[in-house]
């Protein structure tokens, strides 16, 4: 009697060893797929964060220009918005973006996206012309390629 009691509560512990594991194996998943999705969502904040910033040097690439001999409200106003967009800039790097450089001035593959050729005997192919959009890493990884004209011969 002893032992058909003892193997019963055997039985038993396994089989909520065995509900237990699932159920760790169940809430391990989730989680793995609730970061997942968390990290796809702040990539994509990330991303529409980055849109506001190219809106900012679209805005300063047009006012640089004009702005000294702009009225004095105006070029406050331009000032302002440099302190928005510095804060921004900040922002984004504190959450590990950072800008895609090219010190040697060719495009390198995956992270650079060359959309226009021009030819230029005098330099080698890939060679960078003009940056279209700034490329961003976000923890090492390519976030946004940039997008470049560059030399094709």
């Amino acid at each position: 009697m002893t032992d058909s009691i003892t193997s019963g509560v055997l039985a038993g512990v396994q089989s909520d060893i065995v509900a237990l594991m699932r159920e760790v194996d169940a809430l391990r998943t989730g989680s793995a797929r609730a970061d997942e999705k968390a990290l796809k969502e702040q990539k994509q904040l990330l991303l529409e964060m980055l849109e506001v910033l190219d809106g900012f040097e679209r805005v300063f690439a047009n006012i640089e220009p004009r702005e000294e001999t702009a009225e004095r409200q105006a070029r406050t106003w331009a000032g302002n918005f440099r302190t928005v967009k510095k804060i921004l800039e900040n922002h984004l790097k504190s959450h590990g973006v950072v800008r895609i450089d090219a010190p040697d001035g060719v495009a390198i593959p995956g992270f650079h996206t060359i959309v226009e050729t021009d030819p230029d005997p005098g330099l080698e192919d890939g060679r960078i012309l003009e940056e279209l959009q700034k490329g961003y890493l976000w923890q090492g990884k390519v976030l946004r390629a940039a997008l470049v004209r560059a030399v094709k011969n």
